[in-house]
């Protein structure tokens, strides 16, 4: 018998926003139930159980997944975690949320206490179940024998399902729910508790190990907070009658919420069968020597690590893929995500791996796919990945009580972050590593990784703070039994000792050290086993010896550019900074060249544009026409992952491996005519062998001297260069990088050496403040730190910066600067990155535009509270001029312009 059939319960609401279903669901304009003024807080909650059995079903490796590492079989862990999800929004039957709507408020309950202050009603869930558990009047037998932190651990996923932990003091009793929940307001509860007993009986789990239940504890926030998106979603759970009888709702709750994840985009695509390497990529020539190793090494059961490091355009991308089909195909993965250092090289490569992305599914399936930025059309064959989720009212993701639905919605507006939800997604380690810091909503990131084979790209490109960001993902995603694949071209054996370790303590096992040096070197670690390394050789045409030459000063740079231009070489000038680089383009452009000049100061719609050109001008497919005396000036957003081919590489003195990569641009494409002898690389820097003062970096770069701290770590690099004026590759790279990265100080100038010593502790405090700041697997989903919105939590700390949406003026109205039908993508492609330290605390925009910017922001979401709006004005040289203001009052003017971008 239905326990609620005549109980007071079923008239307390859960959902108050109705009036939206017909828009987006035809079927339902002549439905009844789009009439309802509100959706109870019992069918609520069976709705979102309904879609965590939709979620488990389509994901079955994240149900086996939870079930082992809780000990207990797949269908005693479903039955255990529906009866909670059920549950989730009990706290809604407290009078404090249901004051909330007050025409909605049940007439039999007392007032609404205003003390004690409203925790909100996931906290007051919390106390209610946990509390009737531990004094074991609860209406089911759940969790009985377990201890007080496998329980704890266990129910903070569930009621922290609004993206964060909920609060509740350390010493918490059995009897602190009874404050908010007065004898009508309890007793309405517990009928539903008995009811969900009735309908969805908790089983009676034997209780899990206190570390195990923390493990398990990420996978559940994540699965739950996407369950209570999905099951918030009034298109495809619209509102009930509250007499309704709650079995026959249940079934048709489950028969939506098949239907919604398939809507959704969320039920992964099933993979295709193992190819060969030519089969999958469709490339005509042989697999290089490490896209063999990766086609035929033995992979181990359970989480991998894998490194690979070869020379710049040694075919790693495919290699890593070619990993990454193999454990689709054998069932042991779903999906991949592509992590990359900076935005232009992720859209790089988008390029790159849509051509046989399909081929990783089976023939008819349509895997969903993410890219950076939305730079691309989807291919037909592909899907959006979690577009289904209706519009929301404007605000309806803010205020106290925000509707999750619409909280779904805000967050995945944002391409980048549906990127880990797509089975095939492509974005920056920042997006990644924001599944493990404390930020709110981390642990559908965490969710959305887990079953996904992850792979890194560039992975030497990463600062102190980064690294330690990523030793910790590592450890995550190893955790939940994820495979890892990083990649580098020049990565320091300090590194690489680090992810290791981080790997290992993860997995828990030890194991003997890793031997090798040589160069190319792949690396296999599984648990239990004796690590395989493999050292192979660089593909034929990468082997090869680079022209080192030094130039004194930029006078001397410029007259190479400008020499080699007139020969017909096509060159690249790679600067530390962008005002260098816009300085540099200018010099050009009043010599009578015609640079293109390519920074991360520009607006992502024209930054797209100029990435369009230079792939078209320099890119493997350039014809030798537009090549011909064409010259590029970039930062180091076109160092690394981008194919691009130049015939003379001229390079400020960067750390060693930054050079390399940049070197990697050189002679990269057999077959072209090439007005110049050989490759050759001129780096413009000060003698190493000559007078070494403490300005020995700074007098040479004075804007630049501040990109790279350690100017010991840059005299270094400027002598193993010299040492090697023949560089010799892939030979000389292990010993150039190990040199230039190495711990002993005893050959570093003394002048430099105070330098050295200051950038070492600033790094370690970096690794320190990551350490602090990042998320503990071992500890689980608890609130033991503050979780903001994402938009506050610093990926990088060494150069933090602040998103600037530029606007025009047009008729007294701000518009985005980018012009899309589409406004979400017209704002998203209006963004440009400052760095903090360069606005100097001016990040609002002037009072005179107050009223137009909240008009502007009016649409926005949560996610995008920090990001600064600035309304441009037209200049009267062709730019476009905005100020911001601090909170002294200073103003701070700033300029844009398509070929030059952002100025300060």
């Amino acid at each position: 018998m239905d326990p609620m059939r005549e109980h007071a319960a079923r008239i307390f609401w859960g959902k108050a926003r109705p009036g939206r279903v017909a828009a987006h669901d035809p079927s339902a304009a002549h439905d009844p139930s789009a009439a309802h003024a509100f959706h109870p807080a019992w069918a609520h909650g069976l709705d979102v159980a309904a879609s965590g059995r939709a979620l488990l079903r389509a994901r079955p490796r994240a149900a086996r997944a939870l079930a082992a590492g809780l000990g207990v079989e797949v269908p005693a862990f479903e039955a255990w975690w529906l009866h909670l999800l059920a549950l989730h929004d009990i706290g809604k039957f407290s009078p404090q949320f249901q004051a909330k709507v007050p025409a909605l408020y049940p007439a039999h309950l007392p007032p609404a206490p205003s003390h004690p202050p409203d925790p909100g009603h996931p906290a007051a869930g919390l106390r209610l179940v946990g509390g009737l558990l531990m004094d074991r009047s609860a209406p089911s037998g759940l969790m009985r024998g377990w201890t007080p932190r496998a329980r704890n651990a266990l129910l903070q996923p569930i009621f922290g399902h609004h993206g964060r932990p909920v609060p509740v003091p350390q010493d918490w009793q059995p009897e602190d729910w009874r404050p908010f929940f007065p004898p009508a307001a309890a007793s309405a509860a517990l009928a539903y508790w008995a009811a969900v007993e009735a309908l969805l009986p908790a089983p009676d789990l034997p209780a899990p190990a206190s570390a195990a239940a923390k493990q398990a504890s990420w996978l559940l926030a994540g699965l739950t907070a996407l369950a209570d998106w999905i099951g918030s979603n009034q298109a495809w759970f619209p509102y009930a009658a509250p007499e309704a009888d709650l079995a026959a709702y249940w079934d048709a709750a489950c028969r939506r919420a098949e239907a919604a994840l398939r809507e959704a985009g969320l039920v992964p695509a099933r993979p295709g069968p193992r190819l060969a390497f030519a089969d999958l990529t469709g490339l005509s020539h042989p697999p290089t020597a490490i896209q063999a190793w990766a086609e035929t090494v033995p992979l181990p059961d359970g989480p991998l690590l894998i490194l690979i490091e070869d020379v710049t355009g040694g075919g790693k991308t495919e290699a890593a893929l070619m990993l990454a089909h193999r454990l689709l195909a054998a069932g042991r993965a779903d999906g991949l995500y592509l992590a990359l250092p900076t935005t232009a090289t992720a859209n790089a490569m988008v390029d790159r791996v849509i051509p046989y992305a399909g081929r990783l599914y089976e023939e008819r399936a349509r895997p969903s796919l993410a890219l950076a930025h939305g730079r691309a059309a989807l291919h037909p064959r592909f899907r959006a990945a979690a577009e289904g989720f209706s519009d929301a009212e404007p605000g309806a993701d803010r205020g106290e009580e925000p509707d999750s639905g619409a909280v779904a919605t805000a967050w995945l507006a944002g391409e980048s972050r549906r990127a880990l939800l797509a089975d095939l997604g492509i974005g920056t380690i920042d997006q990644a590593v924001l599944a493990v810091l404390p930020n709110r909503y981390g642990s559908v990131r965490l969710a959305g990784l887990a079953g996904k084979v992850l792979i890194v790209d560039e992975a030497h490109a990463c600062d102190a703070y980064v690294s330690a960001e990523l030793s910790r993902l590592v450890a995550f995603h190893a955790a939940g039994g994820g495979t890892v694949v990083i990649l580098s071209a020049t990565l320091p054996s300090a590194a690489k000792a680090e992810l290791v370790a981080s790997w290992r303590r993860a997995v828990g096992t030890g194991g003997t050290g890793l031997a090798k040096a040589e160069y190319p070197l792949a690396t296999l670690l599984a648990p239990g086993e004796e690590p395989v390394e493999r050292d192979l050789d660089a593909r034929g045409d990468l082997c090869r010896t680079l022209a080192v030459t030094r130039a004194p000063d930029t006078e001397t740079a410029f007259a190479r550019i400008r020499a080699a231009a007139e020969a017909g070489a096509c060159i690249a000038w790679i600067r530390n900074s962008v005002d260098d680089a816009v300085e540099g383009a200018a010099a050009l452009r009043a010599a009578g060249l015609d640079p293109d000049l390519f920074h991360a100061r520009f607006a992502m719609g024209d930054r797209l544009a100029i990435e369009a050109r230079v792939w078209a001008r320099f890119g493997k497919e350039s014809p030798p026409v537009g090549r011909r005396g064409g010259v590029l000036v970039a930062t180091q957003v076109a160092e690394s992952s981008l194919d691009l081919d130049f015939d003379l590489m001229v390079s400020d003195l960067a750390p060693i491996d930054s050079v390399l990569q940049r070197a990697g641009r050189l002679w990269r494409h057999d077959g072209r005519p090439r007005p110049i002898p050989g490759p050759e690389l001129v780096v413009v820097s000060p003698d190493p062998a000559g007078p070494v003062a403490p300005d020995w970096v700074s007098s040479a770069f004075p804007r630049a001297a501040y990109v790279y701290r350690d100017h010991a770590i840059l005299w270094r690099t400027a002598r193993e260069l010299a040492a090697r004026p023949a560089f010799r590759v892939p030979e000389d790279v292990r010993p150039a990088i190990e040199a230039v990265f190495a711990d002993d100080e005893a050959d570093i100038p003394e002048a430099l050496l105070p330098i050295h010593f200051e950038a070492l502790g600033r790094a370690g405090a970096e690794r320190a403040t990551a350490r602090g700041a990042l998320l503990d697997a071992a500890a689980g989903y608890w609130p033991d730190q503050a979780w903001p919105d994402e938009g506050t939590v610093p990926t990088r700390l060494a150069e933090e910066s602040r998103t600037l949406r530029l606007a025009r003026v047009e008729a007294g109205r701000l518009v985005p600067w980018h012009a899309e039908a589409d406004r979400r993508l017209a704002w998203a492609l209006s963004e440009v990155a400052v760095a903090v330290r360069k606005l100097r605390g001016h990040v609002a925009p002037a009072p005179s535009w107050h009223a137009a910017v909240a008009a502007a922001r009016s649409g926005w979401s949560r996610f995008d509270e920090a990001v600064i709006l600035l309304p441009l004005e037209p200049g009267p040289d062709g730019t476009w001029q905005g100020t911001l203001v601090a909170e002294d009052g200073g103003s701070l003017v700033l300029t844009y312009g398509a070929r030059r971008g952002l100025m300060l």
